[in-house]
């Protein structure tokens, strides 16, 4: 589980509910665990924010490449999106010359939110698929194998990043997200730039005594930024949200954050709406899209640590361009999905000048070599990684913007990163 710790901070324990705002949930979906080889052709794989132009297929020593997330349990609803995206990347890249005429190979393995089908998948992927790089497209058990994949000289790339390994760990794991500690700030930023709330309230889960350890966090934060502050612990399983709806009408609060379970976020907003109380909601971008979109009169915005997929920018439309044509299915709207892009993208930007016969160590010596890099505006942040360090847990700053209206996700921002001045 993802804990959050930082200076003044220190020692307080988060979990990822607390900080992707509903990426837990009860729904499950089927997956495949691996990929189908696309068809090879044309272009270079260093323009990875643009569509290359096709041409000739790739001709190189194929490069296989593992994703592993949460395709099934507890959290699927806002990790599944891995199973969709990993194929449809591996057909729009292998489409446009693979990566330096190298095709491209993508197996994506599902943890099933269990430690010990995790480590399987990783040791399946390190193994017999012979991996160069693990895409972790939802990082919900990742602490379960990085020491292996690491110790095996097989780089790590995050999908989300919410566990503490990825900031304390000194080599090896690669984060192209926003940070843990600046991405639970951002929540209370976002509430009052673009929410104009003036009294907050953190709806936390009940079920897990970590996430209360949030609200210090977020109430210092809401000091910081001039606006009230409350909070209330939210059971995802109880029948009715009535009372607590009323509570925070009576308290004047104009903006809720939705720290907790999405499916039971929506019957909270639905019992709210029915006794005549709809402020601005708060939530995030793995948890935007379809347990909100059939929610009538609901507006809601959060950060977003990967890219929209509602932004108008050249990046974002790349993406959706390939999902449209490529994509088995219609899961790559939010949830995880530019999450696990980001990471193959990283993948492909640090294998761009990649020899004959490319390594486990050419990836990492690709990723190291990163200077300022955002994949063309693709990342909120400028990356460069501290070789054989821990990045710390306030890496990575920047973020982008999502919300939700008349049931459509938005990118109120666009693709421009909002960068705390402190």
């Amino acid at each position: 589980m993802f804990r959050r710790t930082g200076r003044a901070w220190a020692a307080v324990p988060l979990v990822v509910a607390a900080l992707v705002a509903g990426a837990c949930s009860s729904s499950k979906s089927s997956s495949s665990s691996a990929t189908t080889a696309a068809t090879a052709t044309s272009a270079s794989a260093g323009a990875t924010t643009a569509a290359p132009t096709t041409a000739a297929g790739p001709t190189g020593s194929p490069l296989n490449v593992g994703i592993i997330a949460s395709l099934s349990g507890s959290q699927a609803s806002s990790s599944n999106q891995a199973a969709t995206v990993g194929p449809a990347w591996e057909a729009w890249i292998n489409a446009n010359g693979g990566i330096n005429g190298h095709p491209v190979k993508v197996y994506v393995e599902d943890d099933a939110g269990d430690p010990a089908k995790a480590q399987a998948a990783e040791q399946d992927l390190v193994g017999s698929k012979n991996v160069l790089a693990i895409i972790v497209g939802s990082d919900n058990e990742v602490s379960a194998f990085d020491a292996d994949a690491i110790s095996k000289g097989v780089a790590l790339i995050s999908g989300t990043a919410n566990a503490q390994d990825w900031y304390t760990k000194p080599g090896g794991m690669f984060v192209t997200v926003t940070g843990v500690l600046p991405g639970l700030a951002a929540q209370m930023i976002v509430a009052k730039n673009f929410g104009h709330a003036t009294k907050f309230a953190d709806l936390y889960c009940s079920e897990i005594a970590a996430c209360a350890q949030a609200d210090p966090v977020l109430k210092g934060q809401a000091t910081k930024e001039g606006v009230a502050f409350t909070s209330l612990a939210i059971s995802s399983s109880a029948p009715s949200y009535t009372a607590q709806c009323i509570q925070l009408q009576q308290q004047k609060v104009d903006y809720a954050q939705l720290n907790f379970t999405t499916s039971a976020a929506a019957k909270f907003v639905q019992d709210c709406q029915a006794q005549g109380y709809n402020p601005t909601w708060g939530s995030s971008e793995q948890a935007a899209g379809a347990a909100f979109s059939s929610l009538k009169d609901f507006t809601m915005f959060g950060p977003a640590y990967s890219f929209p997929s509602a932004a108008d920018a050249p990046p974002v439309q790349t993406f959706r361009t390939a999902m449209q044509k490529y994509a088995k299915d219609n899961n790559w709207r939010e949830g995880a999905a530019s999450f696990t892009w980001d990471g193959l993208q990283a993948f492909a930007k640090a294998l761009a000048n990649a020899g004959a016969s490319p390594t486990r160590q050419d990836v990492i010596t690709g990723l190291y070599g990163f200077n300022g890099e955002d994949l063309g505006g693709e990342l909120a942040n400028k990356v460069t990684y501290p070789q054989g360090k821990a990045t710390g847990f306030s890496f990575n700053t920047c973020y982008f913007v999502v919300g939700m209206k008349g049931g459509q996700v938005i990118a109120p921002a666009g693709l421009t990163p909002q960068c705390p001045s402190s």
